[in-house]
């Protein structure tokens, strides 16, 4: 019986650390992985290795993320500690209340704590702001800088605060062991305070010391949450980087860079082990006079000093290396850019910088609704954004765009006719676009025996849980307005819930597997669901990876977008601003582009040489097919249609019926 109860338990056992690691092991595995796909394999290769220590973006997050989770450790560690000490010099009941106080930024919900510490910092900024123009009028012996904006000072300022309970709440359990009375022994026989520190209670509290350490490096490396409302535009971790990679795929150098990361804990925790045990035997086994010379070594002050010395080589070591790596991100100039993720190719950034001298911070927004709450909170210092048509008509109306100098942009002359005086942008005082593209359906001809030409099929019962829903409502809500011969732009309540009844209509019946924006690429790719919507850009990606996928703009008609590049008001860089504008805006770098994220161009040099592009850069013509489906014809245009900024009213009434979908 004792036998089959630890066959169980180990069994039991094996299937809980299977479920931990497998996840984990799929990613490692596919970060070996010759295409681009997390679904599909296509062959050995070390192909995102190498790529990945050229993506000076994600390059670029893991120096900050590593430099701010170094210095909020060894900050947050030495203050925590001090810290600490004071509370332990309390009255009980002075310290316990204080420690209960400690303890409710670590039971906080960390998005509680994110925005509490934006908010604090955007409004010590507008006071700051106030204080700064008052003053340097009042008086002409100095200036004070009139605006401050979230950026890496903030964000380590918040990773501190952040670590410091941690720390307090590691070392105080040891204080709290050590006899009170030792300090005050040791400063009667003559020590001072700060001998005394070093010489009882440094040694009693160092393991302490320690594990607050280690644990604020991990929360600091690890968190999302705290760096997203407090970094700013000109700086990005890494974590926030992955996340701005939600509008497309997740590339495949992060799968490379999270086995790195995962493999290296993984022998820091062998190596420490394997480490503690060796110790423990060798303690063990230790004669008494090796013991006596081992303890006569550590006193001696040659020794003390010869370990000082060489934690010292490793700390200044490690500082000029972080050094080193950061002088790549050392420039006079800027520019702060907000776009998608995917959707850039990041050569071009680098080609700029080559020639402008300029340096490009660029990060990643997951929605035009997350970007407008960002640009809203005053949590974001962006010179050029990259919103779609209907947000860059909400922020005009609410004055939020600054005009452009296109004298400044001459490509702005390379842009086609039909990509101007568009609807959000009637006059072409705010906006150059970028690209464009449409909304269809992607279906899989393995598992659809029928060639799909309407919206209908969305909603059909014959294929129940095998339909993806659009996580936007936006798109989910227009798709059924096409299909009910509305438009997308309607503000007519009545038809709006007619579309939502369609919507959850459908499912409830069970007909939709559920609701996806980038989990699209695995689900169709791998076969996992048989129909869904997306943009044709990314259903070209998706083809690489899943020969049998089809791509149809159904007849009722569908959404066509632009999405343009557009200046914040007051853009702290505007003349950087405008270089990047005219430089993306050209003809090379709109080559480039459509090449890379699969969306059409708005310049007209680069729409016509594009496939003379394509035959010369893979040494093959371009299917004219494919061609289509990013270069959508006019025809098909024709009984397309752009969104338009909506009502208020309408739009709250679009936030209220998605949330009561609930899938």
């Amino acid at each position: 019986m004792k036998k089959q109860n630890r066959l169980g338990s180990r069994l039991l056992v094996g299937l809980m650390f299977l479920f931990l690691y497998a996840p984990i092991l799929l990613l490692i595995i596919f970060s070996f992985n010759q295409g681009d796909s997390s679904a599909v394999w296509q062959g050995f290769s070390l192909h995102w290795y190498a790529s990945l220590f050229k993506n000076r973006l994600i390059m670029e997050s893991v120096y900050v993320t590593l430099l701010v989770s170094l210095l909020a450790t060894v900050i947050s560690t030495v203050a925590g500690t001090f810290a600490a000490i004071g509370l332990y010099s309390l009255r009980r009941r002075h310290r316990e209340a204080l420690m209960t106080v400690n303890n409710i930024p670590m039971m906080n919900a960390d998005i509680v704590t994110g925005v509490s510490l934006c908010l604090f910092f955007v409004a010590f900024f507008q006071l700051w702001g106030r204080f700064a123009r008052w003053c340097n009028g009042a008086q002409d012996l100095f200036e004070l800088p009139e605006r401050l904006v979230l950026g890496f000072g903030t964000l380590l300022l918040a990773h501190i605060a952040f670590n410091i309970p941690y720390v307090i709440l590691n070392v105080a359990p040891k204080l709290r062991q050590m006899d009170r009375n030792l300090m005050n022994a040791a400063q009667d026989l003559g020590c001072t305070w700060l001998q005394a520190f070093y010489k009882v209670m440094l040694p009693e509290i160092k393991p302490g010391i320690v594990s607050g350490a280690l644990i604020a490096f991990t929360m600091s490396i690890d968190d999302f949450i705290i760096s997203y409302f407090t970094a700013g535009s000109a700086s990005s971790t890494l974590a926030m980087t992955i996340y701005g990679m939600t509008k497309k795929r997740v590339t495949p150098e992060i799968n490379a860079i999270s086995t790195l990361l995962f493999v290296t804990v993984l022998l820091l925790l062998t190596i420490t082990n394997l480490r503690e045990a060796r110790q423990e035997r060798q303690a063990s086994q230790r004669s008494p006079r090796r013991s006596a010379l081992w303890e006569k070594l550590n006193a001696s002050p040659a020794w003390r000093q010869a370990r000082r010395a060489g934690t010292g080589i490793l700390a200044c070591g490690l500082a000029i290396a972080l050094l080193l790596l950061g002088r790549a991100t050392a420039s006079q100039d800027v520019v702060n850019v907000c776009s998608w993720g995917e959707y850039i190719d990041t050569e071009l950034i680098d080609q700029f910088e080559a020639e402008t001298g300029i340096r490009v911070n660029y990060q990643t927004a997951e929605s035009n609704e997350t970007l407008y709450s960002l640009l809203k909170s005053g949590g974001a210092d962006y010179d050029v954004i990259v919103p779609s048509d209907y947000m860059i008509a909400q922020l005009i109306e609410e004055g939020m765009l600054g005009e452009l100098d296109y004298s400044q942009i001459p490509n702005f002359s390379l842009v086609d006719q039909r990509f101007r005086n568009l609807s959000y942008d009637p006059e072409n005082k705010y906006t150059v676009p970028y690209a464009w593209g449409t909304l269809g359906i992607i279906y899989n001809t393995s598992m659809v025996d029928e060639e799909i030409t309407s919206w209908e099929v969305l909603y059909d019962d014959r294929y129940a849980g095998d339909v993806l829903l659009i996580n936007n409502s936006r798109d989910a809500i227009g798709e059924a307005l096409f299909y009910l011969g509305y438009s997308p732009n309607t503000d007519d309540e009545a038809e709006i819930r007619e579309a939502y009844e369609l919507v959850a209509g459908a499912n409830s019946r069970g007909v939709f597997q559920g609701r996806v924006m980038d989990e699209i690429y695995q689900k169709m790719e791998g076969g996992n669901a048989a129909i869904s919507t997306y943009y044709a850009g990314d259903y070209l990606s998706m083809l690489e990876n899943n020969e049998d996928l089809a791509f149809v703009i159904p007849e009722e008609g569908s959404n066509w977008f632009v999405d343009a590049m557009c200046v914040l008001k007051d853009a702290p860089h505007y003349d950087a601003a405008m270089a990047w504008i005219n430089f993306i805006a050209s003809t090379e770098a709109n080559l480039a582009n459509m090449d890379y994220i699969g969306y059409a161009s708005a310049n007209r040099e680069a729409l016509e040489q594009y496939p003379a592009y394509y035959e010369e850069l893979y040494e093959e013509p371009l299917d004219p097919e494919l061609y289509e489906i990013m270069v959508t014809p006019p025809e098909i245009l024709e009984r397309c249609e752009a969104y338009l900024n909506l009502s208020p009213a309408t739009r709250s009434l679009y936030n209220a019926l998605w949330t009561q979908l609930g899938i």
